[in-house]
């Protein structure tokens, strides 16, 4: 990783780069050596290892033993995906903050692409670029739609778009760090990347440049191949097992962004509608219903008479 002229002074690098991973050892150095080739230099990287217990120490620290802008910290304990995300925004010193997960990977233009967009102008607060699917071998296999984000400067009409049906995408891309500094963390909860996307379209706007820039991988082992009720594990492992409500988590959260955000009231009342449109589309009441009946379920599957209840309804509704 050469030294740029656009460093700045004192050394302070204009993008932070995140990489929180657990037990990455299989597709983790792909995802550094794609931040080795960016053809933007002025970063720098904070690993933070959630406690792995396989190689990934060891990829970690020769890393950044080969340049002194890569900080490794290594958690005590697995304190959940979602955490040890926000961990190295914490950490960050750069005016923009990336978060790349263990297992995707970077077109060598990425940074130069996206930072400039956002260099370019203030009220820009969140860039990504279009993307390749790949699986697990790293092989390309399909391109992902592009969906550019409105460019309206009116926050609820923002909203409404970063809250349509439309890939949640906020996790992935370059942000305004002085923006997510004014916001919550992460939150420890399954699809809480949706909560920050609404709430940074209250800020500014959000950009896909249109450029193919990124590659997400999915396979089998990935966050997002588990079933929404099951990733609670994942996004903090203390709750494992515990009943969650994802539907009415996520218009909980989206109504809350609303109260928070620096908007007027007329702004705030549109969006409040906006929630509103957003049920209906998502099927009124049914998901918020089968959250409930996900939630009966699994705790009647935790008593032996609930079990057998279970058991006796689910062959009387196979015949």
């Amino acid at each position: 990783m050469a030294s740029t002229d656009a460093e700045r002074e004192g050394g302070r690098p204009s993008v932070s780069i995140g990489v929180p991973v657990y037990n990455g050892e299989a597709y983790l150095e792909e995802a550094l050596a794609s931040i080795a080739a960016q053809t933007r230099t002025d970063y720098e990287v904070i690993i933070s290892d959630n406690a792995s217990t396989d190689g990934t120490q060891a990829i970690c620290e020769a890393f950044a033993a080969r340049c002194s802008r890569v900080r490794y910290i290594r958690n005590p304990v697995n304190i959940g995906g979602d955490r040890n995300y926000y961990h190295c925004f914490e950490l960050a010193r750069g005016d923009f903050f990336l978060g790349l997960a263990h297992d995707d990977r970077l077109h060598p233009d990425y940074l130069r692409r996206t930072v400039a967009v956002l260099e370019a102008d203030p009220s820009i607060v969140f860039c990504h670029s279009r993307a390749h699917q790949m699986d697990a071998r790293g092989d390309v296999v399909g391109t992902y739609e592009a969906r550019p984000f409105t460019e309206s400067p009116i926050p609820s009409v923002r909203f409404r778009d970063a809250i349509g049906l439309r890939p949640v995408i906020a996790n992935l891309g370059v942000i305004r760090a002085s923006v997510l500094r004014q916001i919550p963390p992460l939150l420890p909860y399954p699809a809480s990347d949706a909560y920050w996307q609404a709430e940074l379209a209250l800020y500014g706007k959000l950009v896909e440049v249109p450029e193919v820039l990124f590659y997400r991988r999915v396979h089998a082992s990935s966050g997002q191949a588990m079933p929404l009720h099951q990733r609670i594990r994942w996004s903090d492992p203390k709750k494992a097992g515990t009943i969650i409500f994802p539907s009415w988590r996520r218009v909980t959260e989206y109504a809350r962004s609303v109260l928070r955000a620096p908007i007027p009231m007329s702004q705030r009342i549109r969006c409040f509608r906006e929630i509103g449109h957003y049920i209906r589309r998502r099927g009124g009441s049914k998901p918020l219903l089968r959250d409930v009946k996900i939630a009966v379920k699994l705790l009647l599957g935790r008593t032996r008479p609930g079990s057998q209840l279970l058991s006796l309804w689910g062959r009387s509704h196979r015949h």
